[in-house]
């Protein structure tokens, strides 16, 4: 099951069908502030539980889009409310899903990491001890960043800084990506699905 199919734009074995790039950059700009919100408590305020729901929230999000349908997209689901009435503009489905496999894969990385910090799992590991000790003394002398440099919070400027350019910039890097490994003859080609960062031609 994937999503819609677009009268003048969908072949008869259309696949993946096609998704609204407005309704896209809403959904994405929501999910930047859940990031970025989440990246804020991590990095200056070393709480850990709230960040790891919002992450949940969000990998959960991913996974309905990944293997199901956009349609059962949480975030997607309340931006349609309010822009029921907005013209669409279509792009294929195909490398929209691609990106969002990525987000997937990232948000589960960082879900990892989250709970390695928060001591959930390897509670034995001398690396993991010796972080939040650091972090407990950055706490007690009020210092700004209270949290190490860790692939956590590399992870995360990475989803921040390509969200941004997706919900403000209307740039897609994954679809980017994608396109230029259809070029490469390294993933499949859809007829007339791969166009990205601008609207399809009809």
């Amino acid at each position: 099951m994937y999503w819609k199919f677009v009268k003048k734009l969908s072949d008869k074995n259309d696949k993946y069908g096609f998704v609204n790039e407005y309704e896209i950059r809403i959904a994405t700009w929501v999910t930047l502030l859940f990031g970025f919100f989440s990246f804020f408590l991590v990095l200056f305020r070393a709480n850990f539980f709230i960040p790891l729901v919002l992450v949940w929230i969000i990998w959960f999000d991913f996974v309905l889009k990944v293997l199901i349908s956009p349609d059962f997209s949480i975030f997607w689901n309340i931006v349609k409310v309010f822009i029921k009435k907005r013209e669409p503009i279509w792009v294929g489905a195909v490398q929209k899903r691609f990106a969002w496999s990525i987000w997937l894969f990232l948000t589960t990385f960082v879900m990892f990491c989250l709970l390695l910090l928060w001591k959930y799992i390897l509670r034995w590991s001398p690396e993991i001890e010796q972080v939040l000790q650091s972090i407990a003394i950055n706490l007690k002398e009020g210092k700004l960043i209270v949290t190490p440099m860790n692939p956590a919070i590399i992870a995360c400027v990475i989803c921040i800084v390509f969200m941004w350019l997706e919900s403000v910039a209307g740039y897609c890097v994954w679809c980017s990506i994608y396109i230029w490994l259809v070029k490469k003859w390294w993933m499949k080609k859809y007829p007339r699905q791969n166009c990205v960062n601008w609207v399809c031609e009809i």
